[in-house]
């Protein structure tokens, strides 16, 4: 039951997004509320969702600790949280509102930042919307990891602000962002880098022996060595609670199919960089092409430790965008000869293999998807939480 109504839950408002995106670039009637289509029905399945996300229920017992203050002040003296999400705290609180009204309003910061800080790049939100989804990446993170996901999506629109060379506007959307996560102030000294509108890796030969080398490097170097060197930013970047379980925050780092594949997709990407580059031209795209080489390159050094994978998010996470600025490109320029044809289909592949793996695996993750209103799959949801969980056994 739940591998049916989650497949069709994900596949079908996936498709749904991405014929909301497509419709709205297209001189059709209403073309503007076919864009906002993809927003409220993001809003409304994940607003609503019960138990989808490993920290699900923290975020619960969150709201309901809260409830009990009985001032925006009262919350604020509690320093674990920062001052953006406890004003959405006190809010709901203020007018009574349920968990899941909490829950659809941070979808909605999320899908909506996103949709603005790629609404004027073409059809990427039709491309978008499908890595977000049927690589797993919403359902594992942004669905997780919420404030800090938010941050993450402030931090994408105010790319713009470094490509329109407005550092004031730049910076204050990292103010913004530290407002959800500590760890935004990692972005304050990014606008210096690209400040001359210029990508940092523009050699696709030293992009490659860099992602294969920190790979390699992966098989012999132990992240939990490298923690003490790295204990006082972890304190200043919002993370010393988890220094004391840092053992314990640990993911499956086993070298899978899906892991080679994305390897592989990783290296197609960076040997056609330069014909991609070229054919956006965008400025916003070399931005995101940087923090992905970045990204890519540390997720392997790290790979293993949950803790570092959130700290280097704001460059790791920009991976499911620059795959669908790929996706697009393989896709639009697939008639122009069978390796271009060939590209496309790898990189589809490497999409419907994550998602199918994905799928299969949700008995062994919180991924399953069920409705705050199923109160009846309630029970049937936290068992499964509860035997994928160790800490919960």
């Amino acid at each position: 039951m739940l591998y049916i109504q989650s497949i069709i839950v994900y596949t079908l408002l996936t498709l749904l997004m991405c014929l909301g995106a497509y419709y709205s670039k297209r001189d059709v009637p209403m073309a503007k509320l076919w864009g906002w289509m993809p927003i409220v029905l993001f809003t409304l399945v994940f607003g609503l969702r019960y138990g989808v996300g490993v920290d699900y229920n923290n975020y619960v017992e969150i709201y309901e600790e809260t409830a009990s203050y009985n001032s925006f002040f009262s919350m604020w003296e509690n320093e674990r949280y920062e001052a953006g999400f406890i004003i959405l705290l006190y809010v709901c609180h203020l007018v009574h509102a349920p968990v899941y009204v909490l829950f659809s309003i941070i979808a909605f910061i999320q899908i909506f930042l996103l949709y603005k800080a790629f609404k004027d790049e073409g059809d990427i939100l039709v491309f978008l919307y499908a890595t977000f989804i049927f690589t797993g990446f919403c359902m594992y993170s942004f669905m997780n990891i919420m404030r800090h996901e938010i941050a993450f999506c402030i931090f994408m629109y105010s790319l713009r602000y470094i490509r329109d060379n407005k550092p004031a506007k730049y910076w204050l959307c990292c103010l913004f962002a530290c407002a959800f996560h500590r760890s935004a102030i990692l972005l304050f000294p990014l606008y210096f880098i690209w400040r001359r509108r210029k990508g940092i890796f523009n050699s696709w030969y030293i992009e490659l022996a860099a992602v294969l080398g920190c790979f390699l490097v992966s098989f012999v170097l132990s992240w939990q060595n490298l923690l003490h060197y790295f204990d006082t930013i972890v304190t200043l970047l919002g993370y010393e609670n988890y220094l004391e379980i840092a053992e314990d925050m640990t993911v499956n780092s086993k070298i899978g199919i899906t892991r080679l594949l994305n390897l592989f997709v990783t290296c197609i990407i960076i040997l056609n960089s330069k014909w991609i580059k070229s054919y956006y031209n965008s400025v916003l795209f070399n931005i995101l092409y940087d923090l992905y080489i970045v990204g890519v390159c540390l997720g392997y050094i790290f790979m293993g430790s949950m803790m570092f994978q959130r700290i280097i998010l704001y460059a790791s996470h920009t991976h499911f965008i620059v795959l669908a600025y790929a996706l697009c490109y393989f896709y639009k320029t697939r008639e122009k000869n069978s390796a271009q044809m060939l590209r496309y289909a790898v990189v589809a592949l490497f999409i419907v293999v994550s998602y199918s793996s994905f799928i299969y695996h949700i008995k062994d993750n919180t991924g399953a998807y069920v409705s705050y209103f199923q109160k009846d799959m309630h029970k049937v949801k936290d068992n499964l939480r509860d035997s994928a969980l160790p800490d919960s056994k």
